[in-house]
């Protein structure tokens, strides 16, 4: 079964989009058609229409779980064509309404790696099978299949009625896209010396592959011959090249390079000091990447010389190549984040976390990483996770507040004062995210600081968010060595947290518990019970507090008795979010 919900309906007033033409200092690159991958078959990732900011989560088509799907989108129109593990899905845009799926009955038996094109009225993709599947975009019904008895996971290329992809067996193809039959000067594919990584750039009356032996080929687009190469440094597993304007450029272990694309002459190469993590998106403004320490980074296109004075850190690893949307790059990562970046200074400008929403009742699934290419369209951002098809919008309506959910201390508790107290809380927003930074946190009415990021600092006072499980949480500061110890004081105490999401929407929740100093119950955060049962085979939960002894060993076995911890239980259950929105059948 598979499902979409919307997340509201649209502002009656649309937000206007602003059409910036993109020029290089050389010639002009096709602009962005979102009908094939990396929005062109220069592989550039580069989208001339501009997105407003803040995203809202407008509606989501959930399919099966196929963890790191790289299968990026392919727009026309009012439909959305995409891959979901073995089945290939169309949608419509505006609602996520499955139009049809192939294939319709039982899956493929083989996995989906490539993204969808869609020419003339006909979707391309190729299979683990070795098959380029050709199917018509208006049904969903099978035209013809090209079998090059090898593996397919090159995403396909399209220009002047051919269609371009590598197979497994080291082969580039160039097939008529009408017929499936081989071009005249394609016969038997085109031997590289080992397997094509990637999809192949077409520019400029050239094929631009890469081989997994790290050779990039130059192959005339009318003949079939190989007019030059060049043997890179390093590894170009899972990268393509990029061709802009009359260069190539390309991704190589640490390294940029940058050839003239007739001549294959080195332009300029720019070492860096970490591994580039996937291709990088070009335009004129620079060269967009991401490295394997989490840094984003930017590069002068002409040069290779840096752009960005601070470089932004993200919090998860990148295995998706970033996509820009006029001044606005888009990089999705594992467990599901989304993050856009002003192209000119750096600065991190939205963030959201997309849940699970896998309907797979044989797993359910801890994360939705995002391994596919964002696409733009019409003013809406698609992206693909492992369990299907994700569309946001400007203009989608959020009036929503942020959730704050699994508590601690439980509310009314009755503990010693003696520190370190933990508090924690949960914060979900499934309609525009969560904006960590307007977090605020206060005890008894006093606002609280927010301890400074690293491992180093782990000692200092101060709450922290994690962004990995959206919790909040503070401890009230224990000495770290020989010292009074100062207890927070006898009665009553109110901890609260507020929260914006990125569309202003507030959230606030406070819970109180008392402080008697004549006891000997210490609070234990719900975690650290259930992780001690687990070790002891005890109960499922725990109270959220145990007594007597210092190290609290006696409590441990009446508290294994409670009931499923807060937060797992709230976990599982939040998913419906933003008011429950039904779902589409579809399977």
């Amino acid at each position: 079964m598979s499902m979409t919900f919307a997340q509201g309906r649209r502002m009656a007033i649309p937000v206007s989009i602003t059409a910036l033409a993109l020029c290089l200092y050389v010639s002009a690159p096709t602009l962005a058609d979102n009908t094939m991958y990396r929005g062109g078959s220069g592989l550039a990732g580069a989208y001339a229409e501009k997105v407003s900011l803040p995203l809202v989560l407008d509606w989501r088509y959930t399919t099966s779980y196929a963890p790191y799907n790289t299968s990026s989108p392919a727009v026309v129109g009012d439909t959305a064509y995409f891959a979901g593990g073995n089945r290939i899905y169309a949608v419509n845009t505006d609602s996520g309404a499955l139009r049809w799926r192939f294939p319709q009955d039982q899956p493929l038996s083989t996995l989906i790696a490539s993204s969808p094109a869609v020419v003339n009225d006909m979707v391309y993709f190729g299979g683990l099978d070795g098959k380029l599947y050709a199917l018509h975009a208006d049904s969903g019904r099978q035209a013809w299949a090209f079998d090059t008895r090898s593996t397919i996971g090159s995403s396909p290329t399209i220009v002047d009625g051919n269609i371009y992809f590598g197979s497994g067996d080291g082969k580039l193809w160039a097939i008529d896209a009408k017929t499936g039959e081989v071009g005249s000067a394609w016969k038997g594919g085109v031997k590289s010396s080992d397997e094509i990584t990637g999809a192949p750039a077409v520019a400029n009356g050239f094929v631009y592959a890469l081989s997994l032996d790290q050779v990039l080929h130059a192959i005339g687009s009318a003949t079939g011959k190989e007019r030059w190469q060049q043997r890179l440094p390093a590894s170009v597993l899972n990268k393509s090249p990029v061709a802009v304007g009359d260069y190539v450029f390309v991704a190589n272990g640490s390294n940029i390079h940058c050839f003239t694309g007739r001549s294959g002459v080195l332009k300029w190469v720019q070492n860096l000091n970490s591994d580039v993590s996937v291709t990088p998106a070009i335009s004129d403004e620079g060269i967009f990447l991401v490295t394997n320490d989490g840094r984003v980074r930017s590069y002068e296109t002409r040069t290779g010389r840096p752009r960005w004075k601070v470089e932004p850190k993200l919090d998860f690893d990148v295995i998706a190549p970033p996509t820009l949307s006029g001044s606005t790059l888009l990089i999705g990562t594992t467990q599901g984040a989304v993050y856009a970046i002003d192209t000119k200074s750096g600065a991190i400008k939205w963030t959201y976390r997309l849940a699970p929403s896998s309907n797979n009742t044989e797993t359910i699934a801890q994360t939705a990483s995002v391994a596919a290419a964002p696409v733009v369209s019409n003013g809406t951002v698609y992206v693909v996770a492992d369990d299907g098809l994700a569309a946001f919008r400007a203009d989608a309506i959020d009036s929503t507040s942020p959730v704050i959910s699994d508590t601690e201390p439980d509310m009314g508790i009755v503990i010693n004062g003696a520190p370190p107290i933990h508090f924690e809380a949960k914060i979900i927003d499934e309609g525009s995210g969560v904006d960590a930074d307007s977090i605020k946190i206060m005890l008894d009415g006093v606002g609280l600081p927010k301890r400074p990021e690293g491992h180093d600092n782990d000692d200092k006072p101060g709450y922290k968010y994690d962004v990995h499980d959206g919790i909040v949480e503070y401890d009230t500061p224990a000495p770290l060595g020989a010292s009074t110890v100062v207890p927070l004081g006898d009665g009553k105490h109110t901890f609260t947290v507020a929260v914006s999401d990125w569309k202003g929407n507030i959230a606030t929740k406070s819970w109180s518990f008392t402080v008697d100093n004549s006891i000997t119950r210490r609070y234990t955060r719900k975690r650290d019970l259930r992780a001690a049962q687990n070790r002891n085979q005890g109960g499922q939960g725990g109270s959220g507090y145990q007594s007597g002894g210092s190290s609290g060993q006696g409590g441990r076995g009446s508290s294994g008795q409670g009931g499923q911890g807060g937060r797992g239980s709230s976990g599982q259950g939040g998913r419906g979010g933003r008011g429950g929105q039904g779902g589409r059948g579809g399977g």
